[in-house]
């Protein structure tokens, strides 16, 4: 879906990039005129990221943000799933697993005014999947969300997950609604325990 929604020369906001599974061959898409701002705040999966955009040729189209994005700025605990702490795809801010380390946490909104995120260019395309805190980076991206309108944006919405923050698949639904954007019902059944939102 995100290989059908966006094309050579745009931006790719990859929030949650793990080791790089969208990263990367978005990056192959939108190739050297491109961008993809790829935040990764564990250091092993970002640093295999790295290496994976090292070995793909494609360093100089994806930036790796080592920081957790969130409501505001900061510093977290990142913890692994103490089901599964083997499994770098479970691990969140707001589980009681055995700790990775302290990780930062920035708003994307500010580093977009800092220039440390290039959104000149705008934003087209975005997926969030952070175990949990989906809405505290929505409400960090605001403002890049309603000024650059990227054409879709994918958010992973797992009930248990959100409830870890107080949050609820309904207030993923209802911020992007308060922003304009409306939910492709069809799209989102096709990729389960995700919503998927369209300018």
């Amino acid at each position: 879906m995100l290989a059908d929604a966006i094309r050579p020369g745009e931006v790719f906001v990859d929030v949650g990039a793990n080791v790089g599974y969208f990263a990367v061959p978005i990056a192959r898409i939108v190739g050297p005129a491109g961008r993809v701002e790829a935040f990764e705040p564990a250091p092993d999966s970002a640093a295999v990221l790295r290496s994976s955009a090292t070995d793909a040729g494609l360093t100089e189209v994806i930036s790796v943000h080592e920081t957790a994005l969130g409501s505001e700025d900061g510093s977290l605990v990142l913890h692994a799933d103490a089901s599964a702490p083997e499994d770098s795809t479970k691990r969140s801010l707001f589980v009681d697993g055995p700790a990775v380390g302290e990780v930062p946490v920035r708003t994307f909104d500010g580093l977009v005014a800092s220039g440390a995120v290039d959104a000149v260019r705008g934003l087209h395309a975005v997926k969030i999947d952070v175990e949990g805190a989906e809405v505290h980076v929505l409400a960090g991206m605001r403002r890049s969300l309603s000024e650059k309108r990227p054409r879709i944006v994918i958010v992973e919405t797992i009930e248990s997950h959100l409830r870890r923050t107080g949050a609820s698949v309904a207030d993923v639904h209802a911020f992007m609604k308060d922003l304009g954007y409306r939910s492709d019902p069809s799209a989102a059944r096709s990729l389960e325990l995700n919503a998927v939102f369209v300018a």
